[in-house]
């Protein structure tokens, strides 16, 4: 083996053995939130879905839902209302509060952050504190989803989970080029360099030896697992930097052209909390600039498709989200106009694809990440992956495990001669 090349494999050796855990984990939770939203309603039904009084009812508007509950929980900050209501489940609200010395926005209270409400009679169902391993059932895949983003240990973890991913994405290239065929010696006869194209090298890296031994079986389980799912294993790997270290990934990305949604519109010097446009006028602004938009760039409006505001206090601008032609994600609502809060002036339009090409790269990562595309088939293909995942670290820490006991072994045989040779 050549210098370069053993150079590599201790690379992707510690590589390996330094994310392994940090992957594991993330691939068994990842497995369990890939069907997210059918387990949360299976663990907690009376929190997620609700029936409709009769046949032909209709939920109520989710900006009226909304100043309910702020008339239930006087001084209530909810910037974020979904405007479409999944048939038989209730509507989902963020519950926060102004905190009035430092003017941060913070929980409600240290036991509720969210409450669920019934859409057609306003009423609460339940409340919780997402991410709160202590309250049972209701925070439980909420809490899984804290493990796998940040190993439940806030900004701390997301760092240690975004050099992780940083490291995973750089060993994706590395084990790549391992598993080619090595060039042959320089003394080898032209005939026999011809004896065995390239193709018929690289092949059995790509195949399991089921009959060749436990050791083999894993070595062979570890290096064509990560060819066979190279593709995807990158998109998860890169995507994860995204989420996790944007710090890295956003200074990449922008080589590349990519735009943030909030670039050259700057914070104000003080978080403006109530706009001249509340939600109600807000929701009416956002349509009429959907419908115009539309109209400009030649899309196709879905009104069946989801819909959402959200208001950013810091910048006083708020986000429409709505469905065209131009999403590809299963349930859509990542078209954007972003407007004025107190004059309505349309600021920004955002497609989440066709606009541009660095950006439209990374909606398609981050949907494929969150198996947010091709409905059920690719969300089983995200539950397996993330076992794969986790199959690929486990047998890659025993691959060094089983190399190290034979290093050990030949360290002991090389000292017992040497000590028979000096007696």
């Amino acid at each position: 083996m050549s210098m370069g090349r053993q150079f590599w494999v201790i690379a992707h050796r510690w590589a390996g053995l330094t994310i392994a855990l940090f992957l594991a984990v993330a691939g068994i939770t990842g497995a369990l939130l890939a069907f997210m939203h059918e387990l949360e309603a299976w663990l907690a039904p009376q929190a997620h879905l609700v029936s409709a009084p009769t046949a032909d009812s209709k939920p109520l508007d989710s900006v009226e839902l909304r100043e309910r509950i702020q008339a239930l929980y006087p001084g209530a900050v909810i910037n974020y209302l979904p405007l479409h209501v999944e048939p038989g489940h209730t509507l989902k609200l963020g519950v926060d509060r102004l905190d009035p010395v430092s003017g941060a926005i913070a929980p409600w209270s240290p036991t509720m952050d969210e409450v669920f409400v019934d859409p057609y009679t306003g009423k609460i169902v339940a409340e919780r504190l997402w991410g709160d391993p202590t309250q049972g059932a209701i925070t439980l895949m909420t809490f899984l989803y804290r493990l796998h983003y940040t190993l439940a240990s806030g900004k701390i973890g997301r760092y240690v989970l975004g050099i992780a991913a940083l490291v995973w994405t750089v060993d994706c290239f590395i084990g790549f080029f391992l598993t080619l065929p090595q060039r042959r010696r320089r003394e080898a006869s032209c005939a026999e360099q011809s004896a065995r194209p390239w193709w018929p090298r690289w092949k059995p890296s790509w195949l399991v030896r089921w009959r060749g031994g436990k050791h083999k079986v894993t070595f062979d389980l570890h290096r064509a697992g990560g060819l066979w799912l190279w593709p995807l294993l990158f998109v998860f790997a890169w995507s994860s930097v995204s989420f996790n270290l944007d710090e890295v990934y956003d200074p990449v990305m922008k080589l590349f052209g990519q735009e943030q949604l909030l670039d050259g519109v700057p914070a104000l010097a003080k978080a403006l909390h109530a706009p001249t446009l509340d939600f109600r006028a807000a929701v009416e602004r956002g349509r009429e600039h959907a419908r115009r938009e539309a109209e400009h760039r030649g899309l196709t409006l879905n009104p069946e498709g989801f819909s959402a505001l959200l208001y950013r206090p810091k910048q006083g601008v708020y986000v429409y989200y709505f469905t065209t032609d131009r999403d590809f994600t299963n349930r859509g609502g990542r078209t954007m106009v972003l407007f004025d809060g107190n004059t309505g002036e349309l600021r920004k339009v955002r497609l989440p694809q066709g606009q541009n090409g660095a950006n439209t790269f990374t909606n398609w990562i981050l949907a494929l990440h969150m198996g947010s595309v091709w409905g059920l088939p690719y969300r089983i293909a995200v539950s397996a992956l993330g076992l794969l995942v986790t199959m690929l670290s486990v047998t890659g820490v025993l691959i060094w495990m089983k190399k190290r006991e034979a290093r050990s072994l030949a360290a002991l045989k090389l000292g017992r001669v040497r000590s028979a040779v000096a007696q």
